[in-house]
């Protein structure tokens, strides 16, 4: 039979799919229940319910006057968003669909308003004094609109400009984490400011590069060759400072680099003109459309969102079908063979079954205790960096100070002030961007030893299968003996093959769904490569990022670094090298309390030990979903057995066709499996 292609690479197509994927679960848990699985059928509904309603979420980044509102109006097709405005501090605008629009502004205090579409600019804008200061008080505004774009079950995210307030970007980078894909903003006559390719490169290339677009704007304005050459130069810059960063993070001569240089390939970077392609949307003229290049930039935002990152979607849904419905499957034939045997027979493999049901379990355990060592084998390959985390910190902001260029006009008593807040502001950016290189090489850490851990565990997977093999056998009669279990046994073949229930492989990116980590899965079978899924997104919110180690880290800084230096003692030194002595001592002093009041290392620690008691906790739920419902059906049966009972025509008739039914939709899902996995595999030997 020939296998069937799918197509994920449009809106459409990829909600059709996951709509018939819902539609098969929501089937599986009605045949869950029935056959009173309540955990399988408990854990379909979960999975239905975090599915529900699922949004993609794009956020656009960058720097104030780089055109980010004109690009998200032109995506949108109208102006919704005020543009060519200054925004408010740091407050998100997130436009997602509704046939009527209107604004829910969310406050920091935790109220919200309901308030009409056309005053939003009164709210997240600095047009007034009136406006600014209401902008100050406000978290979030949420934009509901009626656009095509949006109708797709994508949301669009206005963040705060970059480089205008330092708060606008904390607020930046707290939303990175969280989303399906970014757009950053850059202006083709000035491609990277300074500040940009620092963002980039300390703060945004923490994430994976897959997920982020790099718009060049303005086009229209140079010749097609000005265009290609502004593009291939910001693609050159990029891929510099990715491999850079990776290098640093990763160690050059690493294997985590060596699969990272190997699969980084091309930034995707796009040259635009959002203004043109706005006016083209709204006067319906698709040649100025096609001029603006717009129409390629749409493109590729879609095949990011559907393909790379919706396959990743699909596949837990796939995957869910897959390990629900051989589990309803092996419950029908233990059901119908059970009840053909004589009760001394069933009695024996009843016994044998629970004590394998135990035995599994006990491995389970067993289990837990190399995962514990695990994670302290690699808190303690992290102690030497740990130990040496504040020296580094240290050492890096005496080398400002010694390179921090002065001169005799400097120590003016007029002057020496604002020299002294330059140097201390460069003394707090440059520790920050060491602070942040470390912890993502602890996090880097930490995600190599998650992902050899879930290898690893791969033979439990084979021995957890092989064991519910076995109890399946043990209830298994010859054809001609039950016909109808004969039946339900060949589709148990045609559908799973000789690999045993749940010996699907599948493979994953670096860093492949919502703030996922860094690292990456190889080879992980299809239970736990789910698991790890769950376990970087349900329970990865318990997580700390790279940056949130850094915060917390550093907790208090911004408010106690600068404010301890006695300024005014400083004033009466008059050489430059005394100044910078003073300094020192004081920068020295500053960090000895920090390091004393730091839980730094404490607050690794718990990101090591959560972060494998997650990759448990996963690994516990998937396992007693299977075993509980299997021990629950031998339970029922036996009690059956004890009144001897029998199973009559009509029951055996309503079993078989749901055998028949979920064998179905096992073989369709099955090949669906395998066209993902091929998609989210990608290279990895």
């Amino acid at each position: 039979m020939e296998q069937q292609t799918y197509d994920f690479g449009s809106y459409a197509s990829f909600r059709d799919t996951v709509n018939e994927l819902i539609d098969s679960l929501e089937q599986l848990k009605e045949y869950a229940s029935s056959l009173q699985l309540d955990n399988t059928a408990k854990s379909i509904g979960d999975v239905i319910a975090k599915n529900a309603g699922e949004h993609f979420e794009v956020a656009i980044v960058g720097e104030f006057k780089r055109g980010k509102s004109t690009l998200i109006n032109a995506i949108l097709g109208q102006e919704v968003l005020p543009a060519d405005v200054l925004p408010a501090t740091a407050t998100l605008n997130r436009v997602t669909y509704s046939k009527d629009p209107y604004v829910v502004v969310e406050y920091k205090d935790g109220s919200s308003e309901k308030v009409d579409i056309n005053h939003l600019a009164d709210y997240v804008t600095k047009l007034s004094f009136e406006s600014e200061k209401k902008a100050e008080t406000v978290k979030e505004a949420t934009v509901y609109y009626d656009t095509d774009f949006c109708k797709n079950h994508v949301d669009i995210i206005d963040t705060p400009g970059l480089n205008d307030d330092e708060q606008m970007t904390n607020v930046t980078m707290s939303i990175l984490p969280e989303i399906d894909a970014a757009v950053f903003v850059i202006s083709a006559n000035s491609p990277f400011s300074q500040f940009e390719k620092e963002f980039l490169e300390n703060k945004m290339l923490t994430s994976d590069l897959g997920r982020i677009i790099f718009a060049v704007n303005c086009f229209g304005t140079f010749s097609k060759e000005d265009e290609d050459r502004i593009v291939e130069t910001v693609e050159k810059r990029i891929c510099s400072y990715v491999m850079d960063k990776a290098k640093k993070v990763m160690g050059e001569n690493s294997k985590e680099f060596a699969v990272y240089k190997r699969k980084i390939g091309k930034p995707k970077v796009i040259g635009v003109y959002a203004k043109k392609a706005l006016m083209a949307k709204e006067a319906h003229d698709d040649a100025m459309l096609a001029e603006s290049n717009f129409p390629k930039f749409e493109s590729v935002l879609e095949t990011m969102l559907t393909k790379e990152r919706g396959s990743i979607t699909l596949q837990i849904l796939a995957n869910k079908i897959i390990s629900s419905g051989s589990e309803i499957i092996n419950s029908i034939v233990i059901h119908e063979n059970a009840l053909v045997m004589e009760t001394d027979e069933f009695m024996e493999k009843y016994q044998l079954a629970i004590e394998e049901i135990e035995e599994i379990r006990t491995k389970k355990r067993e289990e837990f205790v190399r995962i514990n060592n695990a994670a302290n084998k690699v808190f303690e390959q992290l102690q030497p960096i740990l130990d040496e985390y504040w020296v580094k910190i240290e050492e890096t902001a005496m080398q400002v100070i010694d390179d921090y260029q002065m001169c005799g006009d400097d120590l003016k008593r007029e002057k020496l002030k604002l020299v002294y807040e330059k140097l201390t502001q460069k003394i707090k950016e440059n520790i920050e961007n060491k602070a942040q290189l470390i912890c993502e090489q602890i996090q880097n850490d930490i995600n190599v030893g998650l992902s050899e851990e879930a290898v690893r565990l791969q033979s439990f997977q084979d021995e957890f299968f092989e064991s519910l093999n076995r109890i399946q056998e043990m209830f298994s009669v010859q054809a001609k003996h039950n016909r109808n279990g004969g039946a339900v046994d060949s589709i148990i073949g045609s559908v799973i093959g000789t690999g045993g229930i749940g010996g699907l492989f599948i493979g994953f990116r670096e860093a492949g769904i919502k703030g996922a980590l860094l690292g990456g899965l190889t080879g992980l079978t299809t239970w736990l490569a789910t698991s790890f899924l769950l376990v970087t997104t349900v329970v990865g919110g318990a997580f700390l990022t790279p940056a949130g180690l850094c915060i917390l880290a550093f907790a208090g800084f911004a408010g106690t670094f600068t404010g301890k230096f006695a300024v005014d003692k400083l004033l009466v030194q008059e050489r430059i090298d005394k100044f910078k002595a003073n300094v020192k001592a004081n920068v020295k002093k500053q960090f000895h309390e920090m390091r004393i009041n730091s839980d730094f290392t404490e607050s690794v620690r718990q990101q090591v030990y959560n972060s494998f008691a997650g990759l448990k906790n996963q690994i516990e739920q998937e396992t007693e979903i299977i075993l509980k419902d299997t021990q629950k059906t031998l339970d029922n049966l036996n009690e059956v057995k004890q009144q001897k009972k029998t199973m009559s025509d009509n029951e055996k008739i309503r079993l078989q066709s749901i055998a028949e039914n979920v064998g179905g939709m096992l073989a369709e899902t099955y090949n669906l499996h395998k066209s993902l996995t091929e998609i989210l595999s990608d290279d990895y030997e």
